[in-house]
C-alpha cells in the first residue's frame, strides 16, 4: 500500500467517525432512533392547573413573584384572592398580609383562597414569608 492510499483511508475513516458523531448528538433533536410508542397508555405526573373561584383574582406565584403584583381593590368590597404555586421552586410557602395580621401556606399544585375586606384606601402589601417576593393591593 502506498501513501497516498493511506492518506485516503485514514480521510475516509475520519470522515465516517465525524458522520457517526454528528448523527449520535443530531438523533435527540430529530427523534431518530427512538422506538415507536406503543399502543398501552402511557403514565404521566400531571401537576394539576388553578382551580379559582368564580370571581376571584388569579395569583400565581412564579420564580420571580407573584403575577400579578399589584391588584386594585375597593375599599368595603370583599376581594377573593386565589393564590397558585405550581411547584417548590421558589421560596413563596406561605403568603403574609402584615397589615391584616393573616398568613397561609401555599402547598405546591394547589390554590389557596384569601379572603379581604379592605377597610381603608391606600396600598396593602403581601408577601412571602421570606419577604422575598412581594406584592400589594391598591385600595381605592
Amino acid at each position: 500500500m502506498d501513501a497516498s492510499n493511506l492518506k485516503r483511508q485514514a480521510i475516509y475513516v475520519v470522515i465516517g467517525a465525524l458522520g457517526c458523531i454528528l448523527v449520535w448528538k443530531a438523533a435527540p433533536l430529530l427523534d431518530i432512533f427512538r422506538p415507536a410508542q406503543q399502543s398501552a397508555p402511557a403514565v404521566a405526573k400531571v401537576t394539576p392547573g388553578p382551580n379559582a373561584p368564580p370571581g376571584s383574582v388569579l395569583v400565581n406565584i412564579t420564580m420571580v413573584g407573584f403575577d400579578p403584583e399589584v391588584i386594585e381593590a375597593k375599599v368595603g368590597q370583599p376581594l377573593k384572592l386565589a393564590f397558585y404555586r405550581p411547584n417548590e421552586a421558589n421560596c413563596a410557602r406561605e403568603v403574609v398580609f402584615p397589615d391584616l395580621g393573616i398568613q397561609k401556606e401555599l402547598p405546591p399544585g394547589e390554590t389557596v383562597v384569601v379572603d379581604i375586606t379592605p377597610t381603608k384606601t391606600g396600598p396593602l402589601v403581601f408577601e412571602c414569608g421570606m419577604k422575598m417576593l412581594k406584592g400589594q393591593l391598591i385600595v381605592r
